[in-house]
C-alpha cells in the first residue's frame, strides 16, 4: 500500500469535529496582513474545513478552495458549508501536485499540519512559493523540533509515532530557511508548548516508552515539545 493510500485510509477514521488548527487563530493571522476583500485563498489539507469556512465567512467576497486527500473529510466539509450557507467556498478531493493553481496565483495559502507528510519538502515549498501572488500570504503550522541534540532526535522519534504516517518533522529554523529559499519572508512565528501532562492514553504509552529507553524524565523533555504557526509573505 502506498504512503498516500495509508494517509487516506487513516483520515477516513478521524472523528467528526476534529480540529488541527484553531480557526479563529487563522483568521487573526490573515487579518494581521493587508488583504483585498475579493482575495483568492487555498487550504491544502483542509480536513473538515473549519479554517477554510472561518476565512470564507470573514471575507464574504473572497473565493476559498479547500483540498484534501480524504473523501470522507471533504464530504464533512461540504456538509458544514451547506449547513452554514457559506457559498464562497469549494471543497475538492485532490492532492496538491494535481491541483492546478491559477497562473496569476492566490492571495492566501493555508498549509496546517501537512508538511510532515511530504516525501519532498522542497517540492512542496516550491509549489507554495509559485502559487502565491506577489505579497501573497502563507500560513504553515507544524510541530517544531529543537535545533540541538539530544532534543531534536528525541522529539522526532516521538512525534513520528504520535502522528501516524508522518515522514519527518522540522525545527523552526529548518522551516524558515526552507521558505526563504522560495522567496518568502517577513516571518511571524507564534508558538505554544505542547503540554505532555495532558495526552491521550496511546500517546502516553509512546512517550513513556521513549523516556524509559532514553533514561529521561518527563521534566527533562517537556521544554523540547513545541508547535507553531509560521506566517510569511512572498517578497
Amino acid at each position: 500500500m502506498s504512503h498516500q493510500r495509508r494517509i487516506i485510509e487513516h483520515y477516513a477514521t478521524v472523528p467528526e469535529g476534529s480540529v488541527f488548527v484553531r480557526p479563529e487563530d487563522v483568521v487573526a493571522l490573515v487579518r494581521a496582513r493587508s488583504l483585498r476583500a475579493d482575495a483568492r485563498m487555498l487550504d491544502i489539507g483542509c480536513g473538515q474545513g473549519q479554517a477554510a469556512l472561518a476565512l470564507a465567512e470573514a471575507y464574504p467576497q473572497s473565493e476559498m478552495i479547500g483540498i484534501d486527500l480524504s473523501p470522507e473529510q471533504i464530504e464533512r466539509a461540504q456538509q458544514a458549508a451547506a449547513d452554514r450557507d457559506v457559498r464562497n467556498v469549494q471543497f475538492l478531493v485532490s492532492d496538491w501536485p494535481n491541483f492546478a493553481l491559477p497562473p496569476s496565483g492566490v492571495d492566501v495559502i493555508l498549509a496546517t499540519q501537512v508538511i510532515q507528510f511530504m516525501p519532498d519538502e522542497h517540492a512542496f515549498a516550491e509549489y507554495l512559493g509559485q502559487g502565491l501572488t506577489k505579497d501573497g500570504h502563507l500560513i504553515l503550522r507544524s510541530a517544531f523540533l529543537p535545533d540541538e541534540e539530544p532534543g531534536r532526535s528525541f522529539v522526532q522519534q516521538v512525534m513520528l509515532q504520535f502522528i501516524e504516517h508522518s515522514i519527518r518533522f522540522y525545527s523552526e529554523r529548518d522551516l524558515t530557511e526552507l521558505l526563504r529559499e522560495v522567496g518568502l519572508g517577513r516571518f511571524r512565528i507564534d508558538k505554544e508548548e505542547l503540554w505532555l501532562d495532558d495526552l491521550p492514553p496511546r500517546r502516553v504509552a509512546i512517550l513513556n516508552q521513549a523516556l524509559a529507553a532514553s533514561n529521561l524524565a518527563l521534566d527533562d523533555v517537556q521544554p523540547w515539545f513545541w508547535a507553531g504557526t509560521i506566517s510569511a509573505v512572498l517578497r
